[in-house]
């Protein structure tokens, strides 16, 4: 009885030995998600719409362009024409008042110190990598000989296009 007592508890141990040698794996995924929950503007304005009166005849530059560097679709939403050191007047009836400066950017003319009057036509979408090229032009009643003046400023405010 006393070797059956043995025997039995070697092979207890045995059994308990060989069932702790088991092991098992298991493999588990690693799901990754990404949300972009903010978009990004990237896009350059002009620093400057300059205007240069010689000889009577004003003048404006021909490579003003808004550019977008980011990934998706911007458009121009809203212009506001502030008045610097002249007054801002009606493009269509600019009445040459000295100190006056009118404004059109892309055929779109001011009516006066605020909100431009824009069309979505004038302002279409600029696709990620592409410009809208900045037509502008200006009257200017001088209200004397000024050399770089700060006549006015323009505010652009651009949204991503859905």
């Amino acid at each position: 009885m006393k070797r059956l007592t043995i025997l039995l508890a070697v092979i207890l141990a045995l059994s308990i030995f060989a069932s702790a040698a088991e092991t098992t794996t298991a493999e588990v995924p690693v799901t990754l998600t990404v949300i972009e929950s903010q978009r990004q503007i990237s896009v350059t304005v002009p620093a400057a719409l300059p205007v240069s009166v010689v000889d009577g005849k004003v003048l404006t530059a021909s490579n003003a362009a808004i550019r977008n560097h980011g990934k998706d679709p911007v458009a121009v939403t809203a212009i506001w024409v502030k008045p610097g050191a002249y007054d801002i007047g009606s493009f269509d009836h600019f009445s040459g008042l000295a100190g006056t400066i009118a404004l059109s950017l892309n055929g779109c003319g001011t009516t006066g110190a605020g909100s431009l009057p824009m069309t979505d036509a004038a302002f279409p979408a600029i696709e990620a990598g592409e410009s809208l090229a900045l037509r502008y032009q200006a009257k200017v009643a001088l209200a004397e000989t000024q050399d770089h003046a700060a006549a006015a400023s323009v505010v652009f405010t651009i949204s991503i296009v859905d």
